[in-house]
């Protein structure tokens, strides 16, 4: 892994992809850290760019993503368009010498993902996926309660993201296979299996069974997913994800239970068996979902920041979101089975 140019000196970031991620997320907390310098930005709609460039101070923008790349000054580089040009862009990226936070899902297929994984090694750079519920805050608690063995082995994990029906808010290409991979599975699906998997940190599948549906919103790719992991060691872990539940409200939510005690995602809670006694253990700070939402982009860029200064290999990698894909990879064939 290649490291980089010492401690004081600003990164050099370019943005490939100035839609609504990179104008209401990304570039207001990028321009919060002072030890990074936006360099250039690039969107194969060039007036988008130069408007985005304009709105934020950044100093060059392009309309191909290889002048981008040409850039003296750009380090590393955040690709945030859509899944199907994830691949192409992120090899441009690595072979030219950057270091890539690529935004999730990062790929379409695991033949792509193994391609990136593989380009990023042959490169000695930072391959990151932008799995920012890792950063949350709560989560992050969570994670050092599970990993010190607090709530003791791990045996039953219980997660999903369902939306309530209504007005449809998502980008043209999300409910395109070709584009994106899939429907909902690989849109909050795969998130919330990214978190629980990595919280009890175990990517060992031995059995899957899973249903898709596709008759809430008439689309090409499934709405609904449900389905259950058998673990190798012996864990169940259940996923429901949905677009378009005839619900009250929309639930995300993350459930484990392990041999000394529970937990709670969403709103964060700990309880612990002591002394006989079941305990909220619980830290009492507590933050908003939105509060903790825009604290995980801030995290994860930080993270992804400090991962090219220094050369470290990033919590979020790709090898690992290479896992999380052949899991879903294998969950929809789980589901074509029973289809």
């Amino acid at each position: 892994m290649s490291t980089g140019r010492g401690k004081d000196h600003p990164v050099g970031i370019g943005i490939i992809g100035a839609g609504s991620m990179a104008q209401m997320t990304y570039l207001p907390t990028l321009k919060k850290f002072e030890d990074v310098r936006l360099e250039a930005i690039c969107d194969l709609d060039r007036s988008k760019a130069g408007f985005v460039a304009q709105k934020f101070g950044i100093p060059s923008f392009y309309g191909d993503p290889q002048h981008l790349l040409a850039h003296p000054g750009v380090e590393a580089v955040l690709i945030l368009t859509p899944t199907n040009s994830h691949l192409a862009l992120t090899l441009l990226a690595l072979e030219a010498g950057k270091s890539v936070l690529v935004e999730r899902p990062m790929a379409r297929k695991v033949v792509e993902a193994e391609k990136m994984v593989e380009a990023a090694r042959r490169n000695q750079k930072i391959l990151m996926v932008a799995m920012n519920h890792r950063f949350r805050p709560d989560a992050m608690i969570l994670k050092n309660f599970i990993s010190g063995g607090e709530l003791g082995q791990i045996f039953m994990v219980r997660c999903g993201w369902l939306k309530k029906k209504g007005r449809w808010t998502r980008a043209g290409w999300v409910v395109d296979k070709r584009l994106s991979g899939g429907g909902v599975l690989m849109d909050l699906g795969l998130q919330m299996l990214d978190l629980a998997l990595w919280l009890i940190n175990d990517y060992d599948v031995e059995e899957i069974s899973a249903m898709t549906f596709a008759n809430n919103l008439d689309l090409e790719v499934e709405d609904t997913v449900a389905c259950q992991l058998q673990m190798k060691g012996g864990k169940i872990v259940t996923l429901h994800a949905s677009w378009a539940l005839p619900a009250p409200e929309t639930q995300a939510y993350a459930h484990f239970w392990g041999t000394k005690g529970a937990a709670v995602l969403n709103p964060l809670r700990i309880d612990k068996e002591m002394h006989g006694n079941l305990v909220n253990v619980t830290p009492e700070k507590s933050s908003s979902v939105k509060e903790l939402h825009r604290a995980s982009f801030k995290y994860e860029l930080r993270h992804f920041v400090e991962c090219v200064r220094h050369g470290r290999q990033p919590i979020s990698s790709g090898q690992e979101a290479l896992q999380i894909l052949r899991i879903t990879e294998a969950i929809y064939r789980a589901a074509a089975k029973k289809g």
